[in-house]
């Protein structure tokens, strides 16, 4: 066994452990996710750095003890993140916060519900309509990117010739069996209409086929619509974290302290 594999496998060991709260990281450890992604191992812990996204966001998962020793290998940096409470509070000191919100991770358990709304199966063709439905809204997603519809899977609704609602996945690890959804976005004055969840149906519905066996999402916390959509497709909440972006720096010294 090489060495990529050996830390591929104790990584993915511990990942294992939390498959729902884990989803994204192990499918970070398949392509085209892999490349971008650093793990940095502890005794029960990991810790990663995926530099697909700017800034490169950081992860942890396992012994709450160890995440100070992790961080410690990262040079400071901008970052974003995504961490729960109890990993959070042990960077209270680390964390140059710039913006941050209490999140949801929702799991689907089913059952999935059926929609009389006529969908279609999105691909990169349709990148510059999705764009276009995105715009400049405040609420639009903030993490979309053209490779997303090429890896996934992406159903949309449209009225005309122009699309109205989208609904998409974030990754797909198909040896791990778990995928993310995500990208979902409706027009503004199109909501209400049942269009979200119309898009929302196929994708989960193309993942349980394709033998994904964890689903999840994340959503806000103070987001009501989202949370009552998601739980009409099936989705319960799961555990809540902190989704954030600022700058990670170095341990504060003793002369630092002196100084302030």
């Amino acid at each position: 066994m090489s060495s990529f594999e050996s830390t591929a496998s104790r990584v993915r060991d511990i990942l294992e452990g939390d498959r729902v709260w884990c989803a994204y990281a192990l499918a970070d450890l398949e392509p085209p996710y892999a490349e971008q992604s650093r793990w940095i191992l502890g005794i029960q812990s990991v810790g990663l750095v995926y530099g697909g996204l700017v800034p490169p966001l950081f992860f942890f998962q396992g012994d709450p003890a160890e995440i100070e020793g992790v961080v410690d290998s990262i040079d400071p940096a901008p970052i974003q993140y995504g961490l729960l409470p109890t990993h959070r509070s042990r960077l209270e000191t680390r964390l140059r916060v710039e913006r941050e919100a209490k999140m949801w991770r929702m799991a689907f358990h089913g059952p999935l519900p059926t929609s009389p709304i006529a969908v279609r199966r999105m691909g990169v063709h349709d990148v510059p309509a999705i764009r276009s439905l995105f715009r400049d809204h405040a609420d639009r997603p903030d993490s979309f990117h053209p490779n997303q519809v090429r890896d996934g899977i992406f159903f949309g609704v449209e009225h005309g010739d122009e699309l109205v609602s989208v609904a998409g996945t974030h990754v797909i690890g198909r040896r791990g069996r778990v995928a993310a959804i995500g990208n979902v976005f409706t027009r503004p004055d199109r909501r209400h209409e049942g269009l979200g969840a119309a898009a929302c149906i196929p994708v989960v519905q193309a993942l349980l086929e394709a033998g994904i066996k964890t689903i999840v999402l994340n959503v806000g916390m103070d987001n009501a619509p989202a949370l009552s959509l998601y739980a009409a497709l099936g989705f319960l909440p799961f555990c809540g974290y902190y989704e954030g972006q600022g700058r990670l720096e170095r341990p504060r010294t003793g002369s630092d302290a002196d100084r302030n």
